[in-house]
């Protein structure tokens, strides 16, 4: 097989969760040369930006070979979707010499990758797929299900996955909740782009379930490393109370007593006193 050799063109490497998607729709409306959709960019219930056209088609793990006609005059981005669970590069013999954006993500992004994977890629819910086992958790109660949600999260595989290489552009997840930071960061692939920051607005504010539990865990952690007393009565959805807790774990090494907690914590004192 001949590889496409123009330097023109961007693949965006991602794991599921729609992040790869909406770079790429950015690249293809906002980036300068780039062939451009022929529909509006439009996000649906679950925040994804699936139905907006594709100008090239997307390289899967089977797309070999792969079969498209480059104009060699124009800039394109290509998805490259290997599923989350495959980091395989061998869409890098279709298109040597391309500008490779890899999209990775830390362990404090990891909750907004987790649940993206349960209700975008696999169309279903954190109810649905995180269900007790009553041989682990006879327990139905609340604390039971925060523990279910807060061990997904510290022990699957898929946690430390996605890392930076030395070979290409590094996009983190982080970068796209922040709207200056997205743009440093492509702009830093060498991609000229016009503002987007209105359609980000739009992405964020879709996507905002998926985001807004870390942000909220980061301010809660803020508050308990400067003294600063907060009521924490208004967490009262379980999977937030479970990313605060991953999140204590993350920073000061500790897990919360589950049981002995059964009653989510009232104010940052009591996380401190635990600390």
């Amino acid at each position: 097989m001949v590889p496409t050799t123009f330097s023109n063109i961007y693949c965006i490497w991602y794991p599921s969760g729609g992040f790869g998607h909406f770079v790429n729709a950015i690249l293809s409306i906002y980036g300068k040369n780039f062939v451009r959709p022929k529909n509006q960019l439009i996000f649906s219930k679950s925040g994804n930006s699936h139905s907006i056209n594709k100008v090239v088609p997307t390289y899967y793990r089977q797309s070999w070979p792969y079969k498209f006609q480059f104009d060699p005059t124009k800039n394109y981005s290509v998805l490259i979707d290997n599923g989350i669970n495959d980091e395989g590069d061998q869409f890098r013999s279709c298109f040597a010499n391309s500008q490779v954006i890899k999209i990775c993500y830390m362990d404090k992004s990891w909750p907004i990758v987790a649940r993206t994977m349960i209700e975008k890629a696999l169309v279903s819910t954190i109810e649905k797929e995180l269900v007790l086992d009553t041989d682990c958790w006879p327990n139905q109660e609340p604390w039971a299900l925060r523990e279910k949600y807060f061990l997904f999260l510290r022990d699957h595989d898929l946690r430390t996955r996605w890392q930076p290489n030395n070979i290409d552009n590094t996009l983190f997840i982080d970068d796209l909740t922040d709207y200056k930071s997205l743009y440093n960061s492509l702009i830093l692939s060498g991609i000229d782009l016009a503002s987007f920051e209105a359609v980000w607005q739009t992405w964020y504010h879709a996507n905002a379930r998926y985001i807004m539990p870390v942000i909220q865990s980061q301010r809660v952690l803020h508050d308990i490393k400067h003294n600063c007393h907060r009521d924490l009565s208004d967490i009262t959805d379980i999977w937030e109370q479970a990313v605060l807790y991953y999140y204590i774990w993350i920073e000061f090494g500790i897990e919360v007593p589950h049981n002995d907690f059964a009653n989510f914590f009232t104010n940052t004192t009591q996380i401190q006193e635990l600390i």
